[in-house]
């Protein structure tokens, strides 16, 4: 690749938007901003396709229709796998310098819409102004660091052998690829995992979330701002069942990146690996899934800092993270002075319109994860095993608000401990010893993320080895969440996911497909230039 004055690039800082003055007036005019009832079209090709049926995305704070926009259907996905085709030879053939430079003009117009894309998500999904201040910076992050890991990996040396020259090829997937995107994370996960296929030389079809369209909508503005060529991402909308079969049987299908649920990646892992389909390669399938998130409390702690740690880390984003605090297992001995801090600062988040500049946490993303969520916290209220600390009252009048719910489980072996429930309730046992905490962590499959907090280096050292197998983001003496680009690279296995690292150099690897090229320097069969020399003057 041509050489390109690149430094490694910095974390983008994380601003605190509810407390400077300055930023909050920005996302305040912000949100005033953002367009209410727009029709959001598909773009497929560079164009903007309308449906002839529509869907709703709305305001999970009020119920207000934020836009509308198109159901896709068989044919829509067709067009889409056409164009991602179509565009693919020349977007591939282009040099790596020469995307990653692209990927570099789209940094700028995201930086300049800042403000207008956080707005959009808290309007949208329900989120605060500083989780969505977070998800942006991390957005940052990826687009940054992605084209560092990509440019570090292309100028990896081979070894040579004796008169040989080897060269690394990292070429893009054959075909076309797929993103299929969260709601929970619409800017940082939403945006990165078509980015980063597109960035490897791959034309992509991005199926976002329906609760998101909105806020996914814009990268398709800014793409078109920063002068991507029509077809390299394209864009439908919709419920995935009425959309992407033909796109998860297609034959030129090389890759899917999915952030989702367990049961829909064991789905769309039924299409890829069904040999009823015909392939003409092996796809990837990059699954980043669910969670049943620990965190273990020694008997030595700081029972307000470790408080806070659980409150920040099961209730943020209103409990809709993968990485979130769902289950917070107790030492006995300093469960008494924990619950009374853990009360105290539970009941002290303000669950409001989430842009309203108090608030702590706003509601949940829909009617459907709200009766979910509802359903587990009143099998919890009549269940003897169960006791409601905090919280536990829902109300969908105006909005999908729960509040955040602390559940005291009695039993080693309960739903509470080892069921994802993907909202603000958090499941607490005591344990007698570090024994009885792993084997409540055993009980499921989640291993995404999982923490131990303790002020006893002793028992850490006992601790971290174990629980640290149990996660594939494991963290001492702080949350469960958090995970930051470059410096925790995301992502477990187990019911998790495939772990593939999302934040790291390998996970650009996922979309490359590697090459290698051997010259060899001498023959065999070719005289000696001196010996043929001398040869010619005896004769």
């Amino acid at each position: 690749m041509n050489v390109l004055s690149m430094v490694k690039p910095a974390n983008e800082p994380i601003e605190n938007i509810r407390d400077n003055e300055t930023a909050w007036a920005q996302f305040e005019t912000a949100v005033r901003e953002v367009p209410a009832g727009l029709e959001v079209p598909m773009i497929i090709g560079g164009q903007k396709v309308f449906a002839k049926d529509k869907g709703k995305s709305l305001n999970p704070a009020n119920k207000q229709v934020v836009c509308t926009f198109q159901e896709a259907d068989h044919q829509h996905a067709q067009k889409a796998i056409e164009a991602a085709l179509a565009a693919k030879p020349a977007w591939a053939a282009l040099s790596p310098a020469t995307r990653i430079q692209k990927f570099r003009d789209l940094e700028v117009v995201l930086a300049k819409w800042k403000y207008q894309t956080m707005a959009t998500a808290a309007v949208e999904c329900g989120y605060t102004a500083n989780e969505c201040s977070a998800s942006w910076a991390e957005l940052m992050d990826f687009v940054r660091f992605n084209n560092w890991f990509y440019s570090d990996l292309l100028s990896e040396r081979m070894g040579d052998g004796p008169m040989e020259t080897n060269q690394l090829q990292l070429r893009p997937l054959k075909g076309f690829t797929l993103a299929v995107t969260p709601f929970n994370f619409p800017i940082a996960i939403g945006y990165n995992l078509p980015l980063v296929m597109a960035l490897t030389g791959n034309t992509v079809v991005w199926k976002p979330s329906s609760d998101a369209v909105l806020t996914s909508y814009l990268l398709m503005l800014a793409l078109e701002e920063a002068g991507f060529p029509a077809g390299v991402i394209n864009f439908i909308t919709g419920e995935g069942p009425n959309c992407l079969p033909p796109v998860l049987k297609h034959p030129e299908l090389s890759c899917l990146n999915f952030t989702g649920s367990f049961n829909t990646a064991r789905v769309f892992g039924n299409y890829l690996f069904n040999t009823e389909y015909p392939r003409n390669n092996f796809p990837r399938f990059i699954a980043e899934t669910g969670g049943k998130d620990f965190l273990v409390a020694d008997a030595d702690i700081d029972v307000v800092d470790t408080a806070q740690a659980i409150v920040q880390g099961a209730f943020g984003r209103s409990g809709q993270k993968c990485s979130a605090n769902s289950v917070v297992l107790v030492d006995e001995k300093i469960w008494p002075a924990l619950k009374s801090e853990l009360l105290r600062q539970t009941q002290a988040q303000l669950m409001t319109n989430p842009v309203e500049r108090k608030a702590d946490l706003g509601p949940v993303i829909n009617q459907r994860a709200f009766d979910k969520i509802k359903s587990a916290i009143e099998k919890a209220k009549s269940d003897k095993n169960c006791t409601i600390l905090a919280g536990g009252k829902t109300d969908d009048s105006k909005g999908f608000f729960i509040e955040p719910t602390l559940v005291e489980v009695s039993a080693d072996e309960h739903d509470m401990l080892s069921v994802e429930i993907f909202g603000p309730v958090t499941a607490i046992r005591t344990y007698k010893k570090l024994e009885d905490a792993v084997r409540i962590i055993e009980q499921h499959s989640y291993r995404l993320t999982g923490s131990v907090i303790s002020r006893n280096e002793t028992f850490l050292e006992s601790a971290i080895p174990v629980l640290s197998q149990l996660a594939g983001n494991f963290y001492v003496n702080r949350k469960t969440t958090g995970a930051v680009v470059n410096q925790q690279p995301f992502g477990g296995d187990g019911a998790s996911g495939t772990n593939a690292k999302a934040g790291g150099k390998w996970y650009v690897l996922n979309f490359v497909s590697q090459g290698s090229i051997t010259r060899r320097h001498t023959r065999s069969t070719t005289p000696h230039a001196f010996a043929a020399l001398r040869n010619s003057l005896s004769h």
